[in-house]
């Protein structure tokens, strides 16, 4: 029965090393992008919008694509054609690239850029990725008609995050939100979806077993739903 005793042992070992590095959370975050794409459409050519976004513009968390944002765009505006260039990881600064590859062969009705959480999760001062942001606003102008910019609600809340680190991300988010609200202000063509809210308000908060996934960061697709109500009232604005 030696075998049992080493299947035993190495389940221990590899819980104590799970719960020593955490690398469990990759594992589970990997499950959560296999089981989804980045949801696109190719509608009735009633007209076009571009997803440019990280992993929650990918879909990563939902159960299946159609429970993304982009997917529910779609169930709601099934004319419109989708193309989502998403990827998971993917900060600012690689969209910026994305943006600059753009032609004028296509005019979008909307672009929807759904990025921004990587780079506050990597420390950068708020204050500068609202204004790398506006960088990229800059860049996509050329090639479409509105803009909305999405990006995350109360990153310091998730479960993935605790003590002070959770304490300054939830300062950096509610900062970001500031900045990205007054930004929106300055543009007529451009629209801010603000999606932070006080804990005290926040359903992420009071239910994350509901509205976050297993990785402990990201949306499920409950949550995406939170968020993509925040969001119709603008896209209602523009494809209507």
């Amino acid at each position: 029965m030696n075998w049992i005793l080493y299947i035993v042992g190495a389940l221990v070992l590899l819980a104590i090393i799970a719960t020593t590095t955490g690398w469990w959370r990759y594992v589970l975050t990997g499950y959560l992008i296999a089981r989804v794409t980045p949801y696109e459409q190719s509608g009735t050519r009633a007209g076009d919008v571009l997803i440019i976004g990280d992993s929650t513009g990918y879909g990563t968390g939902a159960r299946k694509s159609s429970e993304s944002i982009a997917g529910r765009l779609g169930a709601d505006y099934p004319a419109y054609a989708i193309t989502n260039n998403s990827s998971n990881g993917r900060r600012i600064a690689a969209a910026k690239e994305v943006a600059a590859e753009l032609t004028d062969t296509i005019q979008y009705d909307l672009i929807v850029l759904q990025i921004g959480a990587n780079d506050l999760i990597a420390g950068r001062d708020p204050g500068l990725v609202a204004g790398e942001l506006q960088q990229l606003i800059e860049l996509v102008i050329p090639h479409t008609n509105k803009i909305m910019v999405i990006t995350a609600g109360n990153i310091g809340a998730t479960p993935m995050f605790t003590g002070a680190e959770a304490t300054q991300l939830e300062d950096t988010s509610r900062l970001f939100d500031w900045h990205m609200s007054t930004l929106g202000q300055t543009y007529d063509d451009m629209a801010f979806v603000s999606l932070f809210d006080e804990p005290a308000n926040d359903v992420f908060v009071q239910s994350p077993g509901v509205y976050t996934a297993i990785d402990g960061l990201h949306p499920t697709s409950a949550g995406y739903g939170v968020w993509y109500q925040k969001a119709k009232p603008y896209f209602d604005a523009v494809l209507d």
